[in-house]
C-alpha cells in the first residue's frame, strides 16, 4: 500500500481524534449529566456490562491491568478502560487487549457527533460514552473500567459495577478534588455503589473513616486491603516480582507479577482483593487463572510505560508516574539499580501538577536531571521548570523538544549507568515513536 492511500485511509481517524481532542476546550465538569444523557441517547447499553470499577490517586491503571490480565486468562473476553494513552488515542479501548480498531472509533464517534455538539460535552465524557457502547457491541464479559478523575462525580460513575476497587489516596488534583486527603477520599468513595462490594487500600485511620462512612450509607460490604491480605516474602525486580501472599485466608507461594518495583506487589494486593470479591459474586476464577494472569499482564493487556525497560545497553527505563508520591514510589524501586550505577533522568510535567517536590527526589538520587517540554499546551515549559529547579539549588540541562532532550539524556548514559524517563504519559508518547522509529539507535550506543 502507498503511502497516499495509507495518508488517506487516515483521514477519518485522524478528523475524529481531532474532533474528540477539541472538546477539551469544554474543560472538565463534575456532574453525571452529559453521561447519562450520551446513555440514554445510545439506550443506556452501559446497564448491559459487568462491570469493575477502579479509582484511586496512584496505581489504579496498574491494578485495572491486573485485574483485566487474570479475567482473560480465565478465558473471559473484557474491556479494559483506561486513560490517558501513551502513542495512541485507541489505547484508552481495548477487548482482551487490542486497541479499539479505527473503523470503530470513527463509527462511534460519527454515531455520538451530534448528541456530543448539543450537549457541549467534554473531551472525557465523550470517550467514556463511546467506550461503553463499543464494550456493549463487543459483548465483553466484563469490563475493567478506570476512572478520569476522582470518581464521584466521574463520568465512568454512571456504570453499576460488581465490585468496586480504589487504590491508595494522595494529593493530585487538589484544585478539583479538596486540598485535604480526606477530601479527596470522600470523592474517591464515590464510586462505592447501594448493596455492592468495595475494597480500598489506605492505612490512614482517618482516610478508612471516609470510606466506612461512604459505604455504610450505602449498606456496601467493605473490605480494606490491609485486613485481608498479608504479604510473607517477596522478591522485587525492575522488570517484574515474585512474592508469596495470603488473600481471604487463601494461601499464594511464588506468584509472580511482570510489573516491576515493590508498589506493584501493593497492587497486585489491591487486585487480588478485588479477583476475591469477584468470586463471592459468583464469577468463576479458577487459581491457575490468577497465576498466569498475573504473570503475564503487559502481554494480555498491552499495559506500558510503568518501570518498563526499553534497552538494556545502554539500561534505559520508561516510567509514567506524575506526581510527587508516584515519582517516590518508582525511585524506591530502582534503589538497587541506584547503589550500583549511576542514573541520569529526562523529565517533563504538566502544568497542573507539584513539580517541586518531585524534583526534589530526584535530585536526591540522581546524578544528571534533563529537563524539557512537550507539545501538549498543558505541558510546563522547558524555562519555568528551570526557574523551579534554580528555586531549589538544582543544576539541570534544559531542552525546549523532547528529541533533543533524549539525544542528550542518551548521550551521557553508557553501560555502567541508566536514564529514567519519567513525569509524565505525554513525555512517553513523545519519547516512544522516536525510539520505534529507530531515530535513535539504542542498541548501537
Amino acid at each position: 500500500m502507498t503511502d497516499t492511500t495509507n495518508n488517506q485511509a487516515n483521514v477519518p481517524l485522524r478528523e475524529a481524534t481531532e474532533f474528540l481532542y477539541g472538546l477539551e476546550k469544554f474543560g472538565i465538569k463534575m456532574d453525571l449529566d452529559n453521561i447519562v444523557a450520551l446513555m440514554k441517547y445510545a439506550g443506556d447499553v452501559h446497564r448491559q456490562l459487568n462491570v469493575v470499577h477502579v479509582a484511586g490517586t496512584n496505581g489504579k491503571g496498574s491494578t485495572c491491568a491486573m485485574i483485566s490480565s487474570v479475567l482473560a486468562a480465565q478465558g473471559y473476553s473484557v474491556g479494559l478502560y483506561t486513560s490517558p494513552h501513551i502513542v495512541s488515542f485507541t489505547e484508552r479501548i481495548k477487548v482482551n487487549g487490542v486497541p479499539i480498531p479505527s473503523g470503530d472509533l470513527v463509527r462511534l464517534t460519527d454515531f455520538f457527533h451530534n448528541e456530543i455538539v448539543k450537549l457541549r460535552a467534554t473531551f472525557f465524557e465523550a470517550t467514556t460514552a463511546i467506550m461503553l457502547k463499543y464494550f456493549s457491541e463487543m459483548k465483553v464479559d466484563y469490563a475493567v473500567v478506570e476512572t478520569g478523575l476522582g470518581g464521584r462525580l466521574d463520568a465512568t460513575n454512571v456504570v453499576d459495577p460488581l465490585v468496586s476497587v480504589i487504590t491508595g489516596i494522595s494529593y493530585d488534583h487538589m484544585d478539583v478534588l479538596g486540598d485535604t486527603l480526606e477530601k479527596i477520599a470522600f470523592e474517591k468513595a464515590g464510586i462505592i455503589k447501594r448493596d455492592k462490594p468495595a475494597v480500598v487500600n489506605v492505612t490512614q485511620e482517618s482516610l478508612m473513616k471516609v470510606f466506612s462512612e461512604v459505604a455504610s450509607g450505602r449498606g456496601a460490604k467493605l473490605l480494606f486491603v490491609k485486613d485481608i491480605t498479608k504479604l510473607t516474602r517477596s522478591q522485587v525486580g525492575v522488570e517484574g516480582s515474585v512474592f508469596d501472599a495470603k488473600v481471604f485466608g487463601k494461601e499464594y507461594e511464588s506468584l509472580k507479577v511482570d510489573l516491576g518495583g515493590k508498589h506493584q506487589i501493593t497492587n497486585a494486593l489491591t487486585a487480588l482483593s478485588a479477583i476475591h470479591l469477584l468470586t463471592e459474586s459468583g464469577v468463576n476464577i479458577a487459581r491457575e487463572a490468577v497465576y498466569t494472569g498475573l504473570a503475564a499482564i503487559r502481554t494480555n493487556t498491552g499495559h506500558r510505560g510503568r518501570l518498563e525497560v526499553l534497552s538494556h545497553h545502554p539500561l534505559v527505563i520508561l516510567d509514567v508516574a506524575h506526581n510527587p508520591d508516584g515519582i517516590r514510589a518508582s525511585i524506591d524501586s530502582l534503589e538497587p539499580l541506584l547503589a550500583d550505577r549511576r542514573g541520569t533522568v529526562l523529565f517533563a510535567v504538566m502544568k497542573d501538577k507539584d513539580a517541586v517536590p518531585m524534583l526534589n527526589s530526584l535530585r536526591d538520587k540522581f546524578t544528571h536531571i534533563i529537563l524539557t517540554q512537550l507539545k501538549i499546551g498543558r505541558s510546563m515549559g522547558a524555562n519555568d521548570l528551570k526557574k523551579l529547579s534554580n528555586g531549589i539549588k538544582l543544576k539541570t540541562q534544559t531542552f525546549d523538544n523532547s528529541t533533543d532532550a533524549l539525544r542528550a539524556a542518551l548521550s551521557q548514559t553508557d553501560n555502567d549507568s541508566f536514564l529514567l524517563v519519567t513525569g509524565s504519559h505525554y513525555l512517553a508518547g513523545e519519547v516512544l515513536p522516536v525510539l520505534d522509529k529507530s531515530v535513535i539507535k539504542l542498541e548501537s550506543l
